[in-house]
């Protein structure tokens, strides 16, 4: 069985209005309401939803928003619940403007997940249920396990420390929260690739799978002869969207991933730069920008060349991914803008909802060791 195969990981949340039933005692606005035993609230990093009512039972509903409209339905959601008494509790999750899409995870402290089962719903719903574990004290209820930014942030640090990647001078968010980004390799290295994720909150199947990706391609240029290649790790693009607990935008309700070329956005902007200025004196060879969606894929222009195009093959033979042929031009995606603007090897790899994080990490893992062998060092033979 592919990691594709196993069952899932969720997304979805956002922020939302919406008007309480008749049995609901608690219906309060900015995300905080209380009840017979519980109370509910969004006062923590990625929280996501806009509203909150608990019934005389104290059952507990969550009304989930997009922060913008039009948007791609990727809704959002993470609540922390605290009650007096050790109990389980049901909870829904009523949706305006998209149907549920990520499977809910649960958490007794923020650090341990399990993935939860919804009640009898089978198909796609604007409202479903689930029942939580019994907890005492706080839990969480999210689309996807909660990772703050520090944790990322004390990842790379890591990294740093043990010399292995050196962190580059750049840009901040609207919100002023840094945008990092990090060089593998020679800082006068002829060859550029481009690893980046999280232009989109909720799509931590990406972000899981450069967690895998990184750890096993900076270790093969640890170990390899190699002075030509460098790579620059961008995983965190969007840190206001993922704190906000936003489905697809930045705090400026601007989707980055249509922003490229534009360049309307400090976040986009900064990388822009720097991609701009390194091509002044090395190669933009290749762009892999990771996301998440409903089923796995890795997105290639029709007309790439035939060594992009042999990359795409041996990832979905590998991996299970499938293979789309987009659009070379016309399209404000990084994806596009970097083969357009560079003439880079560009790719969208899409990890599918499905696959918990364990399994995006692998399959990371199994993209870096394709990668390797199709670019890295590949003039001098060194990945062989």
């Amino acid at each position: 069985m592919s990691w594709i195969a196993i069952r899932a990981t969720v997304l979805s949340a956002a922020l939302l209005i919406s008007g309480a039933s008749d049995s609901a005692v608690a219906m309060q606005s900015r995300g905080t309401c209380g009840g017979p035993g519980i109370s509910v609230d969004g006062d923590f990093e990625q929280a996501g939803f806009s509203a909150c009512s608990i019934s005389q039972a104290g059952e507990v509903t969550l009304h989930i928003r997009p922060e913008t409209e039009p948007i791609n339905p990727s809704p959002w959601y993470a609540a922390r619940l605290t009650q007096r008494e050790p109990a389980s509790r049901r909870v829904s999750l009523s949706y305006d403007g998209a149907r549920h899409r990520y499977q809910p995870w649960f958490s007794p402290d923020g650090r341990n997940w399990q993935r939860l089962t919804l009640e009898g719903t089978a198909n796609p719903a604007e409202q479903v249920s689930v029942m939580l574990p019994v907890f005492s004290r706080v839990a969480y209820i999210s689309a996807q396990p909660l990772v703050p930014l520090a944790a990322v942030s004390d990842r790379w640090a890591q990294l740093v420390a043990e010399g292995h990647v050196v962190a580059l001078a750049n840009g901040t968010s609207i919100n002023g929260r840094i945008v990092p980004l990090y060089r593998a390799g020679p800082a006068n290295a002829a060859r550029v690739h481009i690893i980046a994720t999280r232009q989109h909150p909720p799509e931590t199947g990406g972000a899981a799978a450069i967690d895998g990706f990184a750890g096993d391609v900076i270790d093969r240029l640890g170990r390899q002869s190699c002075a030509s290649d460098a790579i620059i790790f961008a995983p965190i693009i969007n840190p206001d969207g993922i704190v906000q607990g936003h489905w697809r935008t930045n705090a400026g309700l601007v989707d980055l991933n249509r922003d490229w070329g534009r360049f309307t956005q400090p976040e986009t902007r900064a990388i822009g730069d720097v991609m701009t200025d390194l091509a002044r004196s090395a190669a933009i060879v290749s762009v892999l920008d990771f996301h998440s969606t409903r089923e796995g894929a890795i997105y290639v222009s029709r007309t790439a060349d035939a060594r992009a195009s042999a990359f795409a093959a041996a990832v979905a033979q590998e991996s299970g991914l499938a293979v789309v042929r987009t659009r070379s031009a016309g399209s404000e995606t990084l994806k596009s803008w970097s083969e357009t603007r560079f003439g880079s090897a560009s790719f969208t790899v899409e990890l599918p909802d499905s696959a918990s994080p364990q399994d995006a990490a692998t399959a990371g893992r199994a993209i870096a060791e394709t990668f390797a062998r199709s670019f890295l060092c590949a003039d001098s033979g060194a990945s062989q």
